[in-house]
């Protein structure tokens, strides 16, 4: 990287303001506060799973982001925000890059496929014996083997916020 000093003293003034910006700012990926509780619950659940809802541990949010793709993606666009408040100009546009090259890398290790595979009774529906009611139950089959999708409404949420 390549930075230059310049004796002018409205580009200082705006470099530091974009350094004091850069450096208070947080971008934060995952689910957004804005997604709800609800969203929120069923991804605690996915994370760490429910054996009375036979549901297994997937954890999706730290496995996506240790990714190389999606590290290389957020610390790319993390070097261009640096450079541009070098220059005196607002990192914001290079944060919201990273936050949704986050995002997407997120969706993407949701889209190869998270181990365990969905059970049988999870894809074609069937019979399950539910623990809490003490009662078997019918469970209506989603069609397809696709862990952590089934509306696409979790899958949708995920997203990124930039505190500063």
């Amino acid at each position: 990287m390549k930075f230059t000093i310049h004796d002018e003293p409205e580009l200082l003034t705006e470099c530091l303001r974009a350094l004091k910006k850069l450096k208070t700012a947080t971008v934060k990926v995952g689910l957004p506060a804005s997604a709800g509780g609800r969203l929120h619950f069923i991804l605690a659940v996915q994370e760490h799973g429910s054996p009375m809802m036979h549901i297994p541990s997937r954890p999706v949010i730290r496995p996506a982001l240790a990714r190389d793709e999606t590290r290389t993606a957020m610390a790319s666009a993390m070097k261009d925000a640096i450079a541009a408040a070098w220059e005196g100009k607002n990192p914001g546009p290079d944060l919201e890059t990273a936050g949704q090259a986050g995002a997407d890398g997120i969706r993407a290790y949701i889209d190869s496929h998270i181990p365990p595979p969905n059970s049988p009774a999870t894809v074609n529906g069937g019979w399950i014996w539910n623990r809490a009611a003490r009662k078997a139950v019918y469970v209506k089959g989603k069609g397809f083997n696709k862990p952590l999708f089934d509306t696409g409404t979790l899958y949708d949420a995920f997203g990124y916020e930039i505190e500063n």
